[in-house]
């Protein structure tokens, strides 16, 4: 599993070309190479963000934000994932507008007409649910009708809404082991979001789990913050490469 940094971490020093340099920078004196774009803010060009991280020799390997935004604004988005060099181009979150049996039925209808589009791009459409999404229908688990409906769907996991509602994370990643191309490693101690490893989510066999899924990256995420983000970041990496190291898999 190659690790980094999910971008979303830093949205509030991503707010022009000067800010995301210097995050860019900063993450790159951490030791990160891989990282997953999102909440950069849109007056900061695609080319400044693909010269930023080409010339740091760091690397993107997906674009992500609301299923919504991305359909609402796709050259945008599938744009600056070609001009970075992602893979998967994740979108989050199931419509409220698509909140119900018949609904998830058209919800895969549009992520299949979205994977076309991507196609001739050479990208991959991937999926990240949040916590509501398991219980968006009464009586129903929707993420996994949707994984049903769309064997192709690639999944992008949020360890910690994937907590929020799934008792067992390490055979919940282990069922859709071939399916999940990256994690994010967030943590919480109540309701305050902290470096992951130190809040109040049981990791124990979670790392492993991921590996044994063929998860190919892992990304820290931290959105809130209560003292220098960077430190918070450079405090999950240390962790996460500890988990690894722990593992079967060096790091």
């Amino acid at each position: 599993m190659k690790t980094g940094i999910q971008i979303s971490s830093l949205k509030p020093l991503l707010l022009n070309e000067a800010q995301m340099r210097q995050a860019f920078a900063h993450l790159h004196a951490l030791g990160c190479r891989w990282v997953q774009l999102q909440w950069i803010h849109p007056d900061v060009s695609v080319e400044a963000i693909a010269d930023a991280l080409r010339e740091l020799e760091m690397e993107s390997v997906s674009v992500q934000d609301f299923y919504e935004t991305v359909l609402k604004d796709f050259s945008y988005y599938a744009g600056l994932n070609a001009a970075t060099g992602g893979k998967w181009l994740c979108v989050s979150r199931i419509p409220d507008r698509l909140k119900s049996p018949a609904g998830l039925d058209v919800f895969a209808e549009e992520l299949r007409a979205m994977q076309k589009r991507l196609e001739p791009l050479g990208q991959q459409l991937c999926f990240h649910p949040v916590s509501t999404d398991f219980q968006a229908i009464p009586g129903m688990d929707a993420v996994e009708y949707l994984l049903q409906a769309m064997p192709e769907l690639a999944l992008c996991l949020d360890l910690y809404h994937l907590n929020r509602c799934c008792p067992d994370m390490p055979g919940y990643l282990r069922r859709h082991a071939g399916r999940v191309c990256m994690v994010h490693f967030k943590d919480s101690r109540g309701d305050t979001l902290v470096p992951a490893g130190q809040g109040d989510i049981v990791w124990d066999g979670v790392v492993q789990a991921c590996l044994d899924a063929g998860a190919a990256y892992g990304f820290v995420e931290q959105e809130r913050w209560q003292g220098d983000p960077y430190v918070c970041l450079h405090q999950a990496m240390d962790w996460l490469g500890r988990e690894l190291a722990s593992n079967r898999y060096p790091g």
